[in-house]
């Protein structure tokens, strides 16, 4: 292999450093294989230089700045999906650094291109009268309403990843003699398990839906009309079809993005309110850092806030709700 040979540095890349060393997830490789293919493209069409002809020159900061602005201006890709981009690429520089250290000082400078900053969007919630409504709207006397159902329940029980949820398999699930407790495992983000536990009424649907679907216990526990995988596009069909059909019991649903992590948020929110500490939710969620579930308490106290706006003097333009003692205790410990 020749110093430079940018093909088989990818390839060395992706089998050795992602799959063998850091055993990243499928998604992850398949999130960064999207990235080079866009990126190799890109290459090619602009700068006339076919991926078989590429160096390490092309991966220097003004081609990765190119890059991103044909990402924002005429691929319209949102901000997070530029920084996902970008991560691939920084990623591969500092894998290159460590093959060709000889090129250090024009990959530095590649690494030294920012990620874009995001603007925080308001968080999509569902109130009880909402997922009653999601419910209702499932046919259980169809198959597909009653995987609609299991689905629904998983999500809003669990606050699982669309990722996970398609991958649960049988031998994920554990359910007692009484079908009265159960839990399932998961396989996360960086192919870390986590055991959550379910209530007794998704526990007894649970049972219900397995002794109609009796297969083996590799055989995923959702599938799609041909027998196939449901995939996160499937997913993500059967929740606009439910949200069209529930918003005419709620209305409010019209004006909602709902998302298969609409779900998770939702669930947080739940055990937040429920007097679950923070710490406790990280590990039901899977969130490495605690800070990713912080965004959840910061997002109860801005819903707190509006709430007692309204209340306030109408009189009084500014009305601040401020967080108890017990609030900042917690936020000094961190």
């Amino acid at each position: 292999m020749k110093n430079n040979d940018i093909q088989a540095l990818i390839q060395k890349y992706f089998l050795q450093r992602l799959m063998a060393q850091r055993n990243v997830s499928p998604e992850t490789i398949k999130s960064y294989r999207d990235s080079f293919r866009l990126y190799l493209r890109y290459i090619e069409t602009r700068c006339g230089v076919p991926p078989s002809k590429m160096t390490i020159a092309q991966f220097d900061a003004e081609h990765v700045l190119g890059f991103l602005s044909h990402l924002d201006k005429e691929r319209g890709n949102s901000t997070k999906t530029i920084n996902n981009r970008l991560a691939a690429l920084h990623s591969f520089a500092k894998y290159l650094i460590f093959e060709l250290p000889e090129y250090s000082g024009l990959l530095t400078r590649s690494l030294k291109v920012p990620f874009r900053k995001d603007e925080k969007r308001q968080m999509e919630f569902l109130t009880e009268d909402e997922f009653a409504a999601f419910k209702a709207a499932c046919e259980t006397v169809t198959a597909l309403g009653r995987r609609d159902m299991l689905m629904l329940l998983l999500l809003y029980n669990t606050g699982v990843r669309v990722s996970e949820l398609v991958g649960l398999r049988l031998r994920d699930i554990h359910i007692d003699s009484q079908n009265s407790a159960a839990y399932i495992r998961i396989l996360g983000k960086g192919r870390k398990e986590r055991d959550v536990p379910l209530w007794k009424s998704t526990a007894k649907y649970l049972a219900s839906y397995l002794s109609d679907h009796a297969h083996g216990e590799n055989s995923n526990l959702f599938t799609n009309c041909g027998n196939g995988n449901l995939t996160r596009s499937g997913v993500r069909y059967r929740l606009s079809c439910l949200q069209k059909k529930a918003s005419e019991v709620a209305p409010s649903l019209t004006k909602k993005n709902i998302t298969p992590h609409t779900f998770r948020h939702t669930t947080a929110l739940r055990m937040l309110q429920s007097g679950i500490d923070i710490s406790t939710i990280a590990i039901w969620l899977g969130h490495e850092n605690i800070i990713t579930t912080h965004k959840y308490m910061e997002a109860d106290l801005e819903m707190k806030r509006q709430t007692l706006e309204k209340m306030g003097d109408p009189g009084c333009s500014a009305y601040h709700f401020m967080p108890d003692a017990s609030i900042m205790v917690f936020l000094d410990s961190l």
